[in-house]
């Protein structure tokens, strides 16, 4: 449910910070789920693969997208699999809300940055470690308001943007942009914001 409510957000941000059509674009989904944001990809004439190690996830993508007519190419598999067979290399690499979940999170985007093309973009979406994050995307977001099961979150695997930084840029990826993504329990929506105490994307280059 908290995937769906945020997605229209996400989608538009990736869209405007590729900063090209992404018609025809060779596009990385990693970590891509049940397909939700692969297939909004797919839908604006992207080539799109998306890879997950949750088999489940990759069946209920095959399948949506079977229904609705959209050609993805799905591979249920790990990155660091899907790094050593892969030949090809991609326009734009994006992986949502995954790297809080790493082991090795340099190596992981050392691997990434190989794959892109050269000027390729790189879109990351994580959670920084801050006393706000333990108490919003662990406590609250687990224990009180049921948004995602308990135990889904490490706290200390959670990520400063400074940290991410240095990797990028050890890697040959330039920072372009970097934002935070809120939420208002007001109006119950989601929002791009300057605030990156809990979530934020980084756009790199």
């Amino acid at each position: 449910k908290i995937l769906h409510k945020i997605n229209p957000l996400r989608i538009q941000f990736i869209l405007d910070n590729y900063n090209k059509s992404i018609s025809k674009k060779n596009i990385l989904d990693i970590g891509c789920g049940g397909g939700l944001i692969s297939e909004l990809l797919a839908k604006n004439n992207a080539i799109v693969t998306g890879i997950d190690e949750n088999l489940d996830n990759i069946k209920q993508a095959k399948e949506h997208a079977k229904k609705n007519s959209v050609k993805i190419n799905y591979k249920s598999q790990s990155f660091d699999f899907f790094f050593k067979k892969n030949n090809e290399k991609f326009d734009l690499i994006i992986c949502l809300e995954v790297l809080e979940h790493v082991k090795n999170v340099e190596k992981t985007i050392k691997n990434m940055s190989t794959l892109l093309k050269p000027g390729g973009t790189l879109i990351l979406s994580t959670i920084n470690r801050t006393l706000k994050s333990l108490i919003f995307a662990k406590i609250f977001a687990e224990y009180f308001l049921n948004w995602i099961p308990v135990g889904t979150h490490q706290f200390q695997k959670f990520l400063k943007p400074l940290e991410i930084g240095k990797c990028l840029e050890f890697n040959g990826i330039n920072i372009k942009k970097i934002k935070g993504m809120e939420f208002n329990p007001i109006k119950n929506e989601w929002f791009i914001s300057e605030n990156t105490n809990i979530n934020y994307f980084i756009v790199g280059k």
